[in-house]
């Protein structure tokens, strides 16, 4: 009795294991789905649209850079050029909060734009920081940690960055 239940199982399970009925296509209905897949028929030779055509951007370079002022004159009389070099900034905020960077931001403009300090928004995932100042060298930097500090910035910190400075010249045009 022991042997007849080992071997029906084993029957039953060859016969689950065995494949399914095998379904056969005919050649109808495979050049049925061909015909069905895909229409062809259309050619878009035959629209007759104007082509689109972008125009070519002008290459970057130094002009875009500059700012110039003119005078009621007419003259050029102040040139000023931005360029990007390694530096420092101080941080003073960051969060993954979108919203408290925001607050944080405003109230950076209203106690440093009056102290002639830049405040920067700057995201780096997952969090949003707000830095101030454009520092080329350390000393400098240190200054103004001290401004931050002194308007209540305690956890702000000096980090390496790339800063944007702005070289001025004034000349005329005679």
């Amino acid at each position: 009795m022991k042997y007849l239940i080992y071997l029906s199982f084993i029957l039953w399970v060859f016969i689950s294991c065995a494949p399914s009925k095998r379904i056969i296509k005919t050649n109808e209905q495979t050049s049925r789905a061909k015909a069905t897949k895909y229409d062809e028929r259309f050619d878009p030779l035959s629209l007759n649209d104007d082509d689109i055509v972008i125009a070519a951007q002008p290459k970057k370079n130094d002009a875009q850079n500059k700012k110039v002022k003119a005078n009621k004159t007419g003259q050029n009389t102040d040139l000023s050029v931005s360029e990007e070099k390694d530096g420092f900034r101080v941080q003073i905020f960051a969060s993954r909060n979108v919203e408290g960077a925001t607050i944080a931001q405003q109230k950076a403009k209203e106690r440093f734009n009056p102290l002639k300090q830049k405040v920067y928004w700057i995201f780096e995932a997952p969090f949003y920081k707000i830095r101030i100042g454009d520092a080329l060298d350390r000393d400098q930097a240190d200054k103004i940690l001290e401004l931050a500090k002194s308007l209540g910035y305690d956890q702000a910190f000096i980090v390496r960055s790339k800063v944007t400075i702005v070289k001025s010249s004034s000349f005329n045009n005679d």
